[in-house]
């Protein structure tokens, strides 16, 4: 069988229909029977600014992206002159010929600082701070520039409009084509995007059979792909897949405010009802309902979905670091009142405002300490679009089960992360929830007898008892008691021993790859997929090496880690961090000091190729205390 990979990037202007023109092209590809992986970037500005999607085609699954691309579409200038050095030996640019005399110099929406990076590479060359010029140095590079008249193409083919409204559709189409997949495969996925839109998914079939004829009369149509038998499946990214985890999980109520890139979690379970597999469920929660709730920030958005959850009922809320900064006070209520809450914290590039749409992995330290005081909590992370299903719904158990806050972490590449899945199985996780019964008015909310640390949980409205911020008897009455104090305190943190022993070891970490391999990888979050492909690329070359993966930070799996880095001689931390967190807190759970890392913090996703390079220089210099920072991204 012929090994199929290949990886597009699709750039324009922010709010240019980059995220259509990805999706067709994805769409098309899978109807093909082909496997699609894919992250978008994009600008922390409402229009102009550059963005793109970068997506990889596979027959197998792919679990990562790679440079250099196989396709370049440019739909405006900017992603000419942005995607310079993503190219290399036989990379197709696709771009309208009418940009070639645009300037550097006048690229507005362009940052200053990109703008000289660029400048200085083209200077050095001696090649004009033209699109032109660019393309001759793409050419120098082995590139496959292809000038395309995209406004005549459009306008042979529709009788009226605008033709660059159609230029996401002919990119998409010129690509699939030069690609080699079958004219019918993108149609239909024309019919999918505009499902509801007749008469413009019709303009747009117009256009890519204009585009498909364009490319047979130059001759750069490419050898048509076989198709693969396949069955149906689901096209998630990491947001869908959080929200579709919570509400088979049981969630009855999500509270937010809007912030980049936690808000898609909350839009996608306003529109819940159009998840047509969820079968039975669909129809009870169309009845039932899941309250979704905008609050006015995330003060209220964090205490509402507190206050929800005393009435028994399962309530979420998600967010991103700076929302989760205002909501550190409501933790320690949640705590020391052991109320079931769970936050989902999308995690980007900080501090403070920071890259409010790029991608990071620095809250680790934060979700772990935030809130004064001491309190149990669960902190946990997903690292695949399928990780986010189950992971939500088993964060909904842990919060009820132990009577905590669960703080669930998902990296801003993960939440944008595109991925096919196969299937999605509610009975996967269980929910596990309480049975309420009534106890009476001497009813011991905060019970100290328990030996698993777990209070009982009453039914609010039936049983009474006392909540309070403050420190508390069993009944819940304010107590300023030393001795009760005390024996609060370590009730309180019991639940961690309870949960540690309680929850299966595989997820709070795993091992992947062989166990006696001297060389150990240990990551978190969106990492674990491109590391998996270092490691089969590397068993390749006859070099064995495995990856710890860490899925839990509380409590944390001291025992099985402690024994998986005992037998490594190379570890090498990879994270998208400036500190290397995780491996911090591994160094001080196990004492075992980490001796070389991987780390990006430029805000942009960590791919194959450059993993792999900077995994191959440590290894090859057996050198200790190496730190390799990763820098490539648009």
């Amino acid at each position: 069988m012929k090994k199929i990979d290949i990886n597009i990037t699709v750039g324009g202007p922010q709010g240019g229909g980059i995220d259509t023109s990805s999706n067709m092209i994805s769409r098309a590809f899978a109807e093909s029977g082909y496997n699609v992986f894919g992250v978008r970037e994009y600008h922390s500005n409402i229009k102009g600014r550059h963005s793109y999607t970068h997506v990889r085609i596979k027959n197998e699954r792919p679990r990562s992206l790679k440079y250099p691309v196989d396709f370049l579409v440019a739909l405006d200038p900017d992603s000419i002159f942005e995607h310079l050095e993503d190219i290399g030996k036989g990379t197709k640019i696709i771009y309208d010929s009418s940009i070639e005399k645009a300037e550097l110099s006048q690229a507005r929406m362009i940052m200053r600082d990109t703008s000289k990076s660029i400048k200085a590479i083209l200077d050095e060359g001696d090649f004009p701070n033209t699109i032109a010029g660019c393309v001759a140095w793409m050419k120098s590079k082995g590139a496959i520039p292809l000038a395309i008249p995209f406004t005549s193409i459009v306008q042979d083919a529709i009788s009226e409009g605008v033709p660059s409204r159609y230029f996401n559709t002919l990119g998409a189409a010129l690509t699939l084509a030069m690609a080699g997949v079958e004219q019918q495969y993108m149609e239909r996925s024309i019919r999918i995007v505009f499902v509801e839109k007749e008469a413009i998914a019709e303009e747009n079939v117009k256009v890519v059979k204009a585009a498909y004829d364009y490319c047979k009369k130059n001759h750069t149509l490419g050898e048509t792909l076989p198709y693969f038998e396949h069955s149906s499946r689901f096209m998630l990214t990491g947001n869908d897949g959080a929200a579709i985890g919570k509400m088979m999980g049981g969630l009855r109520m999500q509270t937010y405010y809007p912030i980049t890139p936690a808000s898609d979690e909350s839009t996608i379970m306003e529109a819940h009802n159009y998840i047509k597999w969820v079968e039975s469920e669909a129809s009870r929660m169309k009845d039932a309902g899941i309250v979704v709730v905008q609050c006015e920030d995330e003060l209220s958005a964090v205490t509402m979905a507190t206050g929800a959850s005393i009435t028994g009922t399962r309530a979420s809320t998600a967010t991103s670091g700076p929302g989760f900064s205002l909501m550190a006070e409501a933790l320690g209520f949640s705590g020391i009142s052991e109320i079931p809450l769970v936050v989902t914290l999308y995690q980007r590039g900080g501090p403070s405002t920071g890259l409010p749409t790029r991608n990071g992995q620095s809250d680790l330290d934060f979700a772990m300490h935030a809130g004064h005081g001491e309190f149990p909590r669960i902190v946990m992370s997903s690292g695949d679009v399928e990780e986010c299903i189950y992971d939500s719904m088993n964060s909904l158990n842990y919060a009820q089960r132990y009577q905590l806050p669960v703080i669930h972490l998902i990296d801003k590449n993960l939440a944008n992360t595109s991925d096919l899945i196969p299937s999605i199985d509610s009975k996967k996780v269980k929910v596990n929830g309480h049975i309420f019964e009534k106890h009476g008015l001497d009813f011991k909310r905060y019970n100290l007898d328990t030996k698993n640390g777990i209070s009982n949980l009453g039914a609010f409205g039936k049983d009474i008892f006392w909540m309070t911020g403050d420190e508390h008897d069993e009944l819940g009455h304010v107590t300023e008691d030393g001795i009760v104090r005390d024996k609060m305190m370590v009730k309180r943190f019991k639940k961690l021993e309870t949960a540690y022993e309680e929850i299966p070891v595989d997820e709070m970490a795993q091992l992947h790859g062989s166990k006696d391999a001297d060389i150990t990888f240990i990551t978190w979050g969106s990492q674990k997929g491109p590391i998996l492909d270092v490691i089969e690329k590397l068993e390749s070359e006859g070099i064995k090496a495995n990856l710890l993966y860490l899925k839990m930070f509380i409590p944390f799996p001291k025992k099985f880690v402690k024994e998986v880095l005992s037998k490594s001689r190379i570890i090498i931390d990879v994270e998208s961090n400036f500190l290397g967190q995780a491996g911090k807190i591994v160094t001080a759970n196990t004492g075992i000091e980490m001796t070389n890392w991987i780390l990006k913090y430029n805000g942009r996703h960590m791919t194959e190729d450059e993993i792999y390079d900077a995994a191959k220089e440590i290894i090859t210099n057996q050198e200790k205390n190496v730190e390799k920072v990763l820098t490539h991204g648009a």
